[in-house]
């Protein structure tokens, strides 16, 4: 252990703790929010942050070339046609200047008394504003649109702050009053916000900590080993198993423990069935970034590397590993290695370690544009023989596939403005439709592949915005939850949720339990304070722990439920 820690001392550089994100210090700030309305699921929801995203990341040199390679702006998923409102007192510089970007429609601002301006981005019409005309803060001014012209592609805004020679662009969000780490709770388009830069992990990892973009400028995250991984090198979806977890009583104690004051850690997960065991990858700048392994029954860090995280089955026993267009398999039991030809796509096992499976993309998909004909590829993951010949289960246009069992698939596509989601048993050969929604969003899968969650928002029927689940089974209808928010699966039968209440900067675990359909809270924010950062929280295998990063102070902390 001394060794760890000299080198956790040597190769971590110390952050300042983040602060106290209080509404007061949020009520200093001099912008409001872009929006008439307050966030949910009938406006809008936040969606991209600015700066070092991963959607930058992977689209920086379609969509971001000229601004270093960030995200140099805000994104908010809005239905078309969502009333938006001056950010402060200014005037009117620019309307429908798409020398600025941001097509088919935008509106520039000048704030003089802040020496700052403003982008609208991708508006539904021009501006109902002239050039040279004062708004005063909180005036209407535009309308949401889509980029792509179609109100179901990708709606949102785009919101950017810039000096007032617009050559530089900020972080909104410095500038903004919004308790942003609640916002961050769901709606963000990506899995993660920030894409992690291996040798200065740490860096312009939070909401706040973002750089300003000057236009022209180098890239700024052309990184040489990244992580998470590039979206076309990502595997099917992982569903780990069920574990079961033990029942809470009414009464379940909720304790919390800091594991790390030192500014740890850039992502984090838990092994899939040692409840006790979490990773976390960090380093400093000037030095790799390793996974370290902690044990949480102690609390205690226990191990350092290797140097990047691994891809794992479903039961973490097996790593893979692409290797040209092989998929390297490693059984970490019996040290036994061996490799499939993938034709180079990536490719994610089943839950009992029988099958490969992986999609074959006839070209990236990117947002925005027609998808491209994609095949779904199967094949024995030991053959004695040496052939591991891939059988084709299906191949068509926008499709993409999961595991969710030993022997099921959920196939999704898009079906003009829907998402369609069948389920494929490879055993039998069924097929059967689950469900088809209009632009569905935050898919999360219950360990096991039992069932699953999701919400709908900016429905054109708003009485179908909120949140569902359904059981992945024949005939399944999807059921209408009385609650929304942040949350992640306890087990099969439960769920933790962060309940959605952007008016409180500070957060309440509660607890969803399928059975009864009951929402009751195991915190009170009044005796518990604390509030997720970035929205990123982890549930351990058997629901009696969860990982995050606290906003009140940056540190690294664990919740123990109902020990």
């Amino acid at each position: 252990m001394h060794r760890i820690a000299l080198l956790m001392l040597i190769i971590l550089v110390l952050m300042l703790p983040l602060g106290n994100h209080s509404q007061a210090q949020e009520a200093n700030k001099p912008l409001i929010l872009p929006f008439q309305d307050g966030p949910g699921l009938d406006t809008w929801l936040f969606g991209q942050a600015y700066g070092n995203t991963t959607g930058a990341y992977n689209f920086g040199d379609l969509w971001y070339s000229a601004g270093q390679g960030l995200h140099f702006g805000l994104d908010f998923s809005a239905a078309c046609g969502t009333p938006l409102v001056a950010v402060a007192d200014g005037v009117v510089a620019y309307v429908d200047n798409l020398n600025f970007g941001s097509a088919p429609h935008n509106l520039i601002i000048r704030h003089e008394s802040l020496g700052l301006t403003s982008l609208y981005g991708h508006l539904l019409d021009r501006a109902p504003v002239q050039e040279g005309q004062f708004v005063q803060q909180g005036e209407l001014v535009g309308y949401s649109g889509d980029p792509d012209e179609t109100c179901a592609s990708r709606p949102h805004l785009h919101l950017e702050i810039r000096s007032a020679d617009y050559r530089t662009t900020y972080n909104p969000i410095t500038y903004m009053q919004a308790n942003w780490h609640t916002l961050a709770l769901i709606g963000r388009f990506g899995g993660r916000f920030f894409q992690i830069d291996l040798n200065n992990a740490r860096q312009w990892q939070t909401l706040e900590d973002q750089p300003d973009v000057a236009f022209g400028g180098r890239r700024l995250n052309a990184y040489t080993e990244t992580w998470p991984l590039s979206y076309n090198q990502l595997p099917p979806l992982l569903v780990p198993p069920d574990a079961n977890a033990a029942d809470i009583g009414t009464n379940a104690s909720v304790t919390f423990q800091t594991l790390d004051n030192t500014g740890c850690c850039a992502d984090f997960w838990w092994h899939t069935t040692d409840a006790n065991t979490l990773y976390t990858l960090d380093g400093g700048a000037n030095s790799h970034a390793s996974v370290f392994t902690w044990d949480a029954s102690a609390g205690q860090m226990v191990s350092m590397g290797p140097e990047t995280p691994f891809l794992y089955s479903p039961d973490f026993s097996h790593t893979l590993t692409q290797i040209g267009d092989n998929v390297r398999i490693l059984e970490l039991a019996s040290g036994t290695a061996w490799e499939v030809n993938t034709n180079g796509n990536p490719a994610g096992l089943n839950a009992n370690n029988t099958h490969l499976m992986w999609v074959e993309r006839e070209s990236v998909f990117v947002p925005g544009q027609n998808s491209a004909v994609n095949a779904i590829y199967i094949s024995d993951v030991r053959d004695r023989s040496g052939s591991y010949e891939p059988v084709q289960i299906m191949a068509e246009r926008g499709l993409d596939g999961n595991w969710l069992d030993d022997h099921r698939l959920l196939v999704t596509w898009r079906e003009d403005d829907n998402t369609r989601m069948d389920i494929v048993d490879i055993n039998t050969g069924q097929r059967y439709t689950l469900g088809s929604w209009y632009r569905p969003r935050g898919f999360s899968i219950a360990p096991g592949g039992s069932r699953m969650v999701y919400y709908l928002s900016s429905q054109p029927n708003p009485a179908d915005n909120g949140m569902y689940l359904i059981d992945i089974a024949e005939g399944a209808q999807p059921q209408r939850l009385d609650w929304f928010g942040g949350y992640r699966w306890r087990d099969e039968n439960s769920l933790f949720v962060i309940p959605f209440e952007p008016e409180n900067a500070i957060h309440e675990l509660g607890l969803f339990t399928v059975a009864d359909s009951q929402l009751r809270m195991l915190t009170d924010r009044d005796t518990q304070p604390f509030a997720i950062m970035n929205g990123q929280w982890a549930v351990n295998a058997d629901g009696s722990k969860i990982a995050f990063r606290n906003v009140l102070d940056g540190n690294f902390w664990m919740m123990r439920v109902g020990e």
